[in-house]
């Protein structure tokens, strides 16, 4: 996690590199995340690791306008 001006870095990490996040506008087998974070971050995405894979979402710090 990292703070870069008015927006917050959030990284979480796992080693299931072949099971890549979708998004979707119904939730799944695992609940509401990436509707949250659709609806929350300004950006997000999946990059690769040696082993795995990290999701990041960067989210305001302040409220948007509507």
């Amino acid at each position: 996690m990292g703070l870069d001006g008015d927006h917050v870095r959030i990284e979480l990490s796992d080693a299931r590199g072949e099971r890549r996040p979708l998004p979707s506008g119904q939730p799944d087998e695992g609940g509401y995340g990436l509707l949250l974070v659709a609806a929350l971050a300004t950006a997000w995405g999946v990059k690769d690791r040696s082993v795995g894979k990290t999701v990041w979402a960067t989210v305001p710090t302040v409220p948007l306008a509507p």
